[in-house]
């Protein structure tokens, strides 16, 4: 069994950088990402229907509905946020530090110890988080720019956490069908805020869509069947924390995409950084 989750983890981790990479440098990145979270919406309603899962959901997962669509929101606005203004190779391992704000939060919250392994892997991640931006003679080559990707990063622990606990009472396309329809909802508000002041904030949405509709629905496609294998594996009875660490593939695959795709610079030195920070990250799930 361990090995089967294994197994779909990597798989999940690898594919996971295609939706940044195919939404990076759109002209609307709000509006695109609002497409991906709609296209979720409807790959969940028939994923239902193939299955033939009815959309109800327990009274008790509400709350975890509400945290998770947080979260994802906090996620995906941090995300494209930090993307337009910096390299996907820069900040994309810092979103996907994750592991680091739960071990956190549960030190603080929870009154969890950990070891020195631990610790050491906390501070790799910082370290090395703040290394992979860096400009010259600068510690950070755009503040706002790493704000928003520490923020995605924070929104990212608290959707794991909540998806982790909701898998246990749950199949995953209700629980999808429902936390998208509000993340799709609270991403068209922060797109009339962006446009706010035009006479018709929502073409804003509609424009995005229209320019790039390939390259969202092929972001939408991935990025839901990468994840659906996450939540498979919550399902099967892994722990979170492993999971996490097993996940963390994606950073340096992300740094190779941006690399070879995207052409971004120092591509060989952020993979290092990257490594580490995968690295990190294992010392604190696996601890």
């Amino acid at each position: 069994m361990e090995l089967l989750w294994i197994l779909l983890v990597l798989l999940s981790a690898v594919t996971h950088p295609l939706r940044d990479l195919a939404l990076k440098g759109v002209a609307h990145p709000v509006s695109c990402y609002t497409g991906v979270c709609l296209s979720w919406v409807v790959f969940a309603a028939a994923h239902m229907a193939l299955a033939g899962q009815p959309p109800a959901l327990p009274a008790g997962l509400w709350p975890l509905v509400l945290a998770s669509a947080l979260g994802l929101t906090i996620y995906y606005y941090g995300t494209l946020s930090a993307l337009r203004r910096g390299n996907l190779s820069a900040y994309y391992p810092i979103v996907r530090s994750s592991p680091l704000a739960i071990a956190a939060f549960s030190w603080l919250a929870l009154d969890r110890s950990y070891t020195g392994a631990a610790l050491l892997g906390m501070g790799l991640i910082i370290w090395a988080g703040l290394m992979i931006q860096k400009g010259k003679g600068r510690l950070l080559d755009d503040p706002r720019a790493f704000a928003m990707a520490a923020m995605a990063m924070l929104g990212s622990a608290a959707y794991s956490i909540s998806d982790a606990a909701a898998m246990q009472g749950t199949a995953s396309a209700p629980f999808l069908f429902w936390t998208y329809i509000l993340v799709t909802l609270a991403m068209g508000a922060l797109r009339a805020w962006e446009d706010r002041g035009q006479s018709a904030p929502l073409l804003g949405v509609v424009r995005g869509w229209a320019q790039h509709p390939w390259r969202i629905l092929f972001a939408g496609l991935s990025s839901y069947l990468s994840y659906l294998l996450i939540l498979r594996v919550f399902q099967l009875g892994a722990e979170a924390a492993a999971v996490s660490a097993v996940r963390q593939v994606s950073i340096p695959v992300s740094v190779i995409l941006a690399a070879l795709v995207l052409k971004e610079p120092r591509g060989l030195s952020r993979l290092g950084w990257a490594v580490l920070i995968a690295a990190g990250i294992a010392m604190i799930a696996l601890r």
